[in-house]
């Protein structure tokens, strides 16, 4: 069927799409292969479900045809079912390796041959699909037989999915199910002749059992604003988004993430909110269509600058900024890696922006004191994230950027309005049970620098010690202890955790002393390296509820000073 618009589309055959003339590509701005479990099983129930005469619709493809001269063979660009098609491909190739282990060499060939390779005029061979340079090496590695050299990827366990399925079938149950997928699976190919009727269908269109992203919409948005304003230039838009997800997508998760940071942190277009998963995408289609106008930026322009902030938020995870002289490179840097003790995923949208726009490392420095200071009350106190916090770190990118020698102290101003007051932060930290995570790590190491002026301390070298060990009162090695700390064992799982109770210890020395009663402990704590584990030698006789408390309180206040603004 043709539109008139430089669009046919063709319900087919899977054997029929996949024997085309064409090479299929997935773009690189494209998100990587995404299917899982729920839907490997969905189409697998469904293929075995086929009767005999019926068919089954898997949904439709969308793709943009790319002339390639006269030898090469002509790509189909896949704008939308790359899931689909790699699906496919991989069960295919689960196939083509069931044949060859059971020595059907011909069968196997034709799967190869026919729909996983193609051919040119040259007998030159390329894949008859290609993916995106994030997930490519592990499909070639598949289709190569190479499958010690696919990692641990969503291809890796979709071919794990589908050979299990077919450990058991025998060849004829194979040839059933080849004989299914390829004749009587079926799927409407719609192609273009060009990006702007591509990206008009794409938003309306989802991967089976897989939503569109955020993303997926905001890149399908902003292509299609740039394919159909002829004054604004399409291949810079596309040359730049393709570099944000190659800086990005590698390093998160959820690339979402960069996209709801950059928003909230940016000077134009302003937005003083919080920006969530949820509304995302609204928001960003809200900033092309109106915010950017308004602030006199083009949209080449916004996504330029999107870049040059993806760049620098890249050297935020890997905690490599590179803007300052090397002292000052390397005082930011050994920050950052302190602050990712705290889990400040959310703060990025803050720190984006003291990166971006602070010139000196001793500024920088400053901001991020006081950055930390209000990251470590406010998850002490079990303050709100979320939304709360989002709009914190985005009132401050609105408001406090104006002049670089007062960021620090607008910082304090806003933060002391907000986080809990030094006596919440105390009785906080009097009452909490101390999680044995990496922020609990990091909080006792400053209190050795801090308040008992030790050495700098490197965080991977001290491990957390139990002065009362955890299990005190349940394990047989410990009979010591429940009458040293004449309390009930009730009493002491309120306490065991407390601040008080914890310190540093030497790594290779921890599990030595681990079951001794404390009078043993104190002698080779007096040893110790770190100098709160020596002052437990010298500052107690014995060890008890009420000293724990009594040190707990003494820590409290020490945070209390450390961690002042």
């Amino acid at each position: 069927m043709s539109s008139g618009i430089g669009l046919t589309a063709t319900e087919d055959r899977i054997e029929s799409i996949l024997t085309r003339q064409y090479r299929y590509t997935v773009p690189d701005y494209q998100r990587r292969y995404a299917w899982g479990e729920e839907q490997w099983a969905a189409l697998w129930s469904d293929i075995q479900a086929i009767e005999e005469g019926d068919t089954h619709f898997v949904g439709s493809i969308v793709l943009i045809e790319r002339s390639q001269g006269l030898n090469d063979l002509d790509q189909l660009e896949v704008v939308d079912g790359q899931q689909r098609l790699t699906t496919i491909s991989l069960i295919l190739a689960v196939m083509r390796q069931k044949y060859l282990n059971e020595d059907l060499e011909k069968q196997a060939d034709s799967i190869n041959n026919k729909y996983l390779w193609q051919e040119d005029i040259d007998t030159a061979r390329y894949p008859n699909l290609s993916l995106s340079k994030f997930d490519d090496d592990d499909y070639r590695a598949i289709l190569d037989q190479r499958f010690d050299e696919v990692s641990d990827s969503n291809l890796r366990e979709g071919f794990q999915f589908y050979a299990e399925k077919m450990d058991e079938l025998d060849p004829k149950e194979i040839n059933e199910i080849r004989n299914k997928l390829l004749r009587s699976v079926t799927a409407v190919s719609i192609t273009t002749d060009g990006e702007q009727s591509a990206f008009r269908l794409f938003e309306t269109l989802n991967d089976r059992g897989l939503e569109l992203s955020a993303v997926d919409l905001m890149k399908n948005y902003v292509f299609s604003t740039a394919a159909t304003d002829p004054s604004i230039d399409y291949d810079q838009i596309r040359d730049d988004w393709e570099a944000i997800v190659e800086l990005i997508v590698p390093k998160l998760s959820k690339p979402s993430r960069f996209f709801r940071h950059y928003i909230m942190s940016a000077s134009e277009p302003d937005h003083d909110g919080d920006v969530s998963d949820y509304k995302l995408y609204d928001t960003f289609q809200d900033i092309v269509d109106n915010k950017l106008d308004q602030a006199g930026i083009s949209l080449e322009e916004y996504v330029a600058d999107m870049l040059r902030s993806a760049s620098i938020y890249a050297d935020l995870i890997d905690h490599s900024v590179s803007k300052y002289d090397s002292n000052g490179n390397a005082a930011v840097n050994d920050k950052l890696d302190d602050l990712e003790m705290l889990s400040i995923t959310q703060a990025r949208t803050i720190l984006l922006r003291i990166i971006d726009e602070l010139e000196s490392a001793n500024r920088v420095m400053e901001a991020l004191r006081v950055l930390e200071a209000f990251v470590i009350r406010w998850k002490t106190a079990n303050y709100p994230t979320g939304g709360e916090i989002d709009r914190i770190y985005s009132r401050a990118c609105s408001e406090y950027f104006d002049d670089e020698s007062e960021v620090a102290d607008e910082l304090r101003d806003l933060f002391t309005d907000r986080w809990p007051s030094d006596g919440e932060f105390r009785t906080s930290l009097e009452n909490k049970r101390m999680r044995l995570n990496d922020q609990t790590k990091y909080m006792l190491i400053r209190i050795e620098e801090d308040y008992y002026n030790g050495s700098q301390v490197e965080f991977s070298e001290p491990e957390r010690e139990h002065i009362a060990p955890r299990a005190a009162f349940s394990a047989k090695k410990y009979s010591a202890w429940p009458v040293q700390l004449d309390m009930t064992e009730g009493e002491f799982m309120q306490v065991r955790d407390r601040l008080g109770n914890l310190t540093l210890f030497e790594s290779d020395r921890n599990a030595s002393v681990g079951a001794d009663p404390f009078e043993n402990k104190k002698e080779v704590y007096s040893t110790s390296e770190y100098e709160m584990t020596k002052a437990i030698a010298t500052d107690y006789d014995e060890w008890s509820g009420e000293n724990i408390d009594n040190r707990t309180r003494e820590l409290a206040q020490a945070c209390v000073n450390i961690w002042s603004l």
